[in-house]
C-alpha cells in the first residue's frame, strides 16, 4: 500500500506539471505587448520563481530544500530524501507605451511557470519545469500622407501585427558528489509558434472601396532541443550562514525553425482578385545565444542577499541584420536582499514573513535606428509561509521598470508586473525500497 500511495502521488504531480504545456503553446501571445517584440524571437522572459523575482532576479547561487530554483540545474540536488516540491507561478503585466506623438496601454495575465522536483538518490535530485522563453505581441500602424499620393489617390495605411512565442520545457538532474559542491545538467526543448502579418492599404479620396497593395503572412514553427549546465560551490559556511557561488552555461545554436511565408498583391479594388507573388517555406538562420552567468548568494536565517551577472552572445546574428537593425552581445546585472524579522516567532505571523527588495539592469539584444535599448527595474516582494511547519508558502513579487526611448522614432515603455508563486512541500520517502510493505 505504501508503494501504491507513492506511485499515485508521483503520477498526480507529473500530470500537474504537464498541464500548462498546451496552455503555453496557445496562450503565449498574451504574455507581452511590446513593439520591441517585432524582431527576432520576441521579448525575452525572465524565468525565475516569484521569490527570486522579488530580489531582482538574483538567484544563480540560491539553493533550498524547500523551494525549486530552476535558474541553475545544480540547485536540483538540494532536495531532501523525504521531499517533493511543486511550484506554480502566475504573472500579471501592465504596459504603458508612448512615442513622440501617441500613448497606449495594455494588460496581460497568464500562468508563467510550473515546476516539479523530486529526489532520486542521496545527493541527486530531478526537476521538470515549463515556462515561456520569449513572447511576441504587437500591433503597430501608421499612415502616409504625402502630397503626391494624397492628391492623386488618397492615403496609404500600413499595419503590422504579431503574436505567439517560444516556450521552454526543461528536464534536468543535479548531483552533489561532496557536501560543498553540486553540478547539474538539463535538456531544454524549445517549442512555439510565431505569427507576423503586414498589410499596405490605399484609401481612395472618393468612393467606398479601397485598394490593397501588399498583404503578407509569416508563420514560424519552432522545435529545437538544446542543453543547460550549472555548478554551485559553497565558499564558506559558519553556523547557520553560508555563501554560495553559482555558475551557468546555456548552450546556444541555430534555431532552425520552419517558416511559411505568403505575400499577396491586391486586390486593386474591393471587387478585384489577388495575385500571389510569394509562397515559400524555409529554415530560419536565427541563432540562440550562448549564455554565461555567475552569481553569489549569501544565506542566513534572518538575512539573505544575491548578486548575478549574465553575458548573452546575441551578436552571432549580425549577419542577418539590415541597416536599421543590428544585434549586440548583452550584459545584465541583478541584485537583491531578503529579511525575515524572526523566523521562529510562533505568536506574530508577520515576523515570519520574508521581505524582499532588488534591482535589475538589462540590455536589449537589438540596436534599432542606431539607438541601444536598455531596461532598468526595481523589485519588491514578500513571502508568506503557511501550513503546520510553514514550509509551504505564497510569494508575491512586484516589478516597476522602464525600457526604450522616444528618440529616433522609437517607443518608451513603462511597465508594472505582479508575480505570484505557490510553493508546495511534500514530506515522504521517494524511490526508497521498503523492507516491509
Amino acid at each position: 500500500m505504501r508503494i501504491l500511495k507513492t506511485v499515485c502521488k508521483l503520477v498526480a504531480l507529473v500530470s500537474l506539471a504537464a498541464m500548462p504545456a498546451a496552455a503555453f503553446a496557445q496562450g503565449s501571445s498574451i504574455n507581452t505587448f511590446s513593439p520591441y517584440s517585432f524582431f527576432g524571437v520576441g521579448d525575452m522572459f525572465n524565468a525565475a520563481p516569484a521569490s527570486i523575482k522579488g530580489m531582482g532576479g538574483a538567484g544563480l547561487g540560491y539553493r533550498s530544500q524547500y523551494e525549486i530554483n530552476f535558474m541553475n540545474p545544480a540547485a536540483y540536488s538540494s532536495i531532501g530524501r523525504r521531499s517533493a516540491l511543486l511550484h506554480v507561478g502566475m504573472e500579471d503585466q501592465n504596459f504603458y507605451l508612448k512615442s513622440s506623438t501617441t500613448k497606449t496601454s495594455y494588460n496581460t495575465f497568464n500562468v508563467s511557470d510550473i515546476a516539479l522536483q523530486l529526489p532520486i538518490a542521496k545527493g541527486i535530485g530531478f526537476a521538470l519545469s515549463v515556462s515561456p522563453y520569449s513572447s511576441v505581441g504587437y500591433s503597430v500602424s501608421r499612415d502616409e500622407l504625402g502630397e503626391d499620393v494624397w492628391e492623386d489617390i488618397g492615403y496609404v495605411h500600413y499595419a503590422y501585427s504579431g503574436s505567439g512565442g517560444v516556450n521552454q520545457i526543461k528536464a534536468g538532474v543535479g548531483w552533489s558528489p561532496v557536501d560543498w559542491l553540486s553540478i547539474g545538467a538539463e535538456a531544454v526543448y524549445y517549442q512555439g509558434n510565431i505569427i507576423r502579418n503586414y498589410s499596405q492599404t490605399i484609401i481612395p479620396l472618393t468612393g467606398t472601396g479601397y485598394y490593397v497593395g501588399v498583404n503578407s503572412d509569416n508563420h514560424e514553427y519552432i522545435s529545437r532541443l538544446m542543453a543547460n549546465f550549472g555548478v554551485q560551490a559553497r565558499l564558506f559556511a559558519k553556523e547557520n550562514s553560508s555563501l554560495t557561488l553559482g555558475v551557468i552555461y546555456n548552450m546556444g545554436g541555430r534555431l532552425r525553425s520552419r517558416i511559411s511565408e505568403t505575400i499577396m498583391h491586391g486586390p486593386y479594388y474591393t471587387t478585384a482578385g489577388t495575385d500571389e507573388i510569394v509562397n515559400r517555406e524555409y529554415r530560419s538562420a536565427f541563432i540562440l545565444p550562448d549564455i554565461y552567468g555567475g552569481g553569489l548568494y549569501y544565506s542566513s536565517p534572518k538575512f539573505s542577499a544575491g548578486l548575478d551577472y549574465r553575458f548573452s552572445a546575441w551578436g552571432a546574428n549580425n549577419g542577418l541584420s539590415d541597416s536599421d537593425l543590428t544585434y549586440r552581445n548583452t550584459h545584465s546585472v541583478a541584485a537583491g536582499v531578503q529579511f525575515i524579522p524572526n523566523p521562529g516567532d510562533v505568536r506574530k505571523v508577520m515576523k515570519r514573513w520574508s521581505y524582499r527588495i532588488g534591482a535589475r539592469y538589462d540590455q536589449y539584444y537589438m540596436v534599432l535606428n542606431g539607438q541601444a535599448i536598455n531596461q532598468t527595474a526595481i523589485t519588491l516582494g514578500v513571502g508568506i509561509p503557511w501550513g503546520q511547519r510553514g514550509r509551504n508558502k505564497v510569494d508575491v513579487g512586484i516589478e516597476l521598470g522602464t525600457r526604450g526611448t522616444v528618440a529616433a522614432g522609437l517607443i518608451k515603455e513603462n511597465y508594472f508586473k505582479v508575480s505570484v508563486g505557490l510553493s508546495l512541500f511534500g514530506d515522504d520517502y521517494w524511490f526508497v525500497k521498503y523492507k516491509y510493505d
